[in-house]
């Protein structure tokens, strides 16, 4: 797939760069079919060649990349989300994934507080949770704290970013965290407040009901919160998040067709 992409670049360079940005935007809001996301994916590689530190071009490309992982086989999503955390420290000014996974704490507070673009923060961190879902969970304890720190920084420049996706985010982490006990000091109350302050700030981001119900009604055992906030999902309209509300209602009736099994 990636040499359909390269191709597709190429064929770019063909059209002017204005050109081409008008086409970006038409396709925006229709990249939740795959092939708007390969062209999508395409423009911006272009658009970057001819503007290779150009930081809203990097953040992009860093988000569909994200948003690519969602479309490719198992065996492929490492690579994409790989890609897609390298432009997003690209977009942050460093040299890409190597660097900012050997960063530490303090070294990742002192790059995050020049940053002003939450995209460039927050797609960068929703790559790198995943990559660390993915490792061996004591590889990845040493750079749990790179999570918190990322989203920390996104909230504190806008909480409603991208329909609360930080504090969502936040929930999420602090639930899997509570998975191992005492070992971090974070119980699976800590994460309901999260959760919640997401659906207040954008009700209308579904993502937001979906990660409360699979990430903490599931572990709470609460099949009826689980089941309400799901229904609602499946209910509520694409609204103004035509890719991530597809998504989620797709996640909704997954979940939902397994509930006898995930509350028995």
């Amino acid at each position: 797939m990636l040499s359909v992409i390269v191709a597709m670049a190429w064929a770019g360079w063909a059209q002017p760069a204005a050109d081409l940005a008008a086409e970006a935007e038409t396709l925006f809001s229709v990249r939740y079919e795959p092939q708007n996301l390969e062209r999508l994916i395409a423009i911006y590689e272009v658009l970057l060649s001819t503007e290779p530190g150009n930081v809203a071009v990097l953040a992009q490309l860093a988000q569909l990349w994200y948003e690519r992982s969602t479309f490719v086989p198992e065996k492929e999503k490492e690579v994409v989300l790989r890609t897609a955390a390298d432009y997003g420290f690209r977009s942050l000014g460093l040299s890409g994934f190597d660097e900012g996974l050997s960063l530490s704490d303090d070294g990742l507070h002192a790059l995050l507080a020049r940053a002003t673009d939450p995209a460039t923060i927050l797609w960068t961190a929703h790559s790198l949770g995943l990559i660390l879902g993915r490792m061996n969970p004591f590889s990845a304890i040493p750079h749990r704290n790179k999570m918190r720190i990322m989203y920390d920084r996104v909230i504190e420049l806008d909480p409603s970013y991208y329909g609360g996706s930080a504090p969502q985010a936040v929930g999420a982490l602090l639930a899997n965290l509570s998975d191992y006990g005492f070992l971090f000091g974070v119980k699976l109350a800590d994460a309901k407040f999260n959760f919640e302050w997401a659906i207040l700030l954008d009700p209308t981001y579904l993502e937001n009901h979906v990660a409360y119900a699979w990430e903490y009604a599931r572990r709470a055992k609460d099949r009826a919160l689980f089941e309400d906030l799901l229904h609602h999902v499946l209910e509520a309209p694409i609204g103004d998040w035509p890719f991530w509300n597809r998504h989620a209602k797709e996640k909704a009736a997954e979940y939902l067709a397994d509930v006898n099994r995930l509350f028995r």
